[in-house]
């Protein structure tokens, strides 16, 4: 009897991106009885859409284009039926989801030799992804699957993909934006060059586009994130803002104006003067360090992730999404572990345990604690790039 098994099986790395599609499919016909959207945004994508007009004509949008067109367009499709407008969103995340997945599968087996190790990893991100209502609450999963695109096309030397997939995540959302300060340590000039002028020239022609055709909405959307108070932050502890990151109300969308009214106490300390604390100490990271590997490619994106969260005026749960990939990927497993539940839970208590219930008292204990877990990621990053250029 041949007990060996069959090739033509799927691994088990292969089959967890295909039971994530399988469980959320499940997932959707369970819960569509009772709410889909539980805390998260879903019903907010569904009112910005149903708005009359396009997005950056007849109303602004605190978001890239990719955003904001994807959700028009669900809308289009959808005929303006919730039912079926959440369904195609949930269904894109879904896929979003398997992507990433598999792209931290891929980037694991370029990292590391053993097979276990490999498989360990994907199975942890698989699970902190697959009980993450983040995943199907807020839009960010896509953004993510698309930072992790550019990271596997970096690491695999495809540096035209990799400015593609950087351009589009940028315009889906800025975040991937903060991948250029590893890439320019991790790559040749030259090659950095190439990577980040197609990325920024895709970013720069889409929203001259939009300038050039309607500059009064464009102009206001690009001006509604800068114009924000503070929420959910040390910072915001510091001004007073006891709020969440809620936006405007649909109704002000329509006015130009409403996207750089206050709504929030002003910042006692200026952003730009914190910039220059945590641009400089990430400056100096950069300068100080050796990005000849890959795995210290990924840490130094990592630090970089954590120091945009410490200087950002504001915190949205959903953020995690981010740098949950990058703490599986790339810190000693236990360690791994400890920080992935640690930022999890931490941000499951702030939103929506106390938040939703208007205890923003609360976030005098859970800011702190995120500051802590945020400063030890970056110790540990920095730690394991120290380690591998010695």
């Amino acid at each position: 009897m041949n007990n060996k098994p069959d090739k033509k099986s799927l691994s088990i790395v292969e089959l967890l991106p295909i039971l994530f599609f399988a469980g959320r499919i499940l997932l959707f016909l369970a819960l569509i009885p009772n709410d889909l959207h539980g805390f998260g945004d879903f019903q907010v994508y569904y009112d910005i859409a149903a708005i009359p007009g396009l997005p950056f004509f007849q109303y602004w949008s605190e978001y890239p284009p990719v955003y904001a067109w994807t959700i028009e367009f669900i809308y289009f499709l959808s005929s303006g039926n919730q039912f079926i407008f959440d369904f195609i969103l949930y269904l894109l995340l879904t896929i979003a989801g398997s992507v990433s997945i598999w792209q931290v599968a891929k980037i694991s087996e370029l990292l590391f030799k053993d097979e276990s190790k490999n498989l360990w990893r994907v199975i942890l991100y698989f699970g902190f992804l697959a009980f993450n209502s983040y995943t199907w609450w807020y839009f960010d999963l896509i953004p993510v699957a698309l930072m992790l695109l550019a990271i596997y096309a970096v690491l695999k030397g495809k540096d035209t993909m990799a400015g593609l997939w950087l351009g589009i995540g940028i315009l889906a959302k800025w975040f991937p934006i903060l991948l250029l300060p590893a890439i320019f340590r991790f790559k040749e000039r030259k090659t950095f060059l190439k990577i980040a002028g197609i990325a920024i020239g895709m970013t720069v022609i889409v929203w001259g586009i939009h300038i050039l055709v309607s500059p009064t909405m464009t102009l206001a959307s690009l001006q509604s994130q800068p114009s924000r108070s503070s929420w959910q932050t040390f910072w915001a502890l510091i001004d007073g803002n006891m709020t969440t990151g809620a936006f405007v109300p649909m109704e002000e969308r329509i006015w130009p104006e409403a996207a750089t009214f206050p709504r929030g106490n002003p910042s006692i300390i200026p952003s730009w003067a914190t910039l220059l604390v945590f641009g400089g100490l990430g400056f100096w990271i950069l300068l100080k360090t050796k990005l000849n590997q890959a795995h210290s490619f990924l840490s130094m994106i990592g630090i970089t992730w954590a120091l945009f969260l410490l200087w950002s005026i504001g915190w949205s749960p959903q953020w995690i999404l981010y740098v949950l990939p990058l703490i599986v990927l790339t810190l000693p497993l236990n360690a791994a572990i400890l920080f992935a539940f640690g930022i999890s839970l931490i941000t499951f208590i702030e939103w929506p345990f106390l938040l939703s219930h208007r205890i923003f008292e609360g976030l005098w204990l859970v800011v702190p604690i995120r500051l802590i877990l945020l400063t030890g990621m970056i110790l540990q990053w920095y730690k394991l790039i120290f380690k591998m250029t010695k």
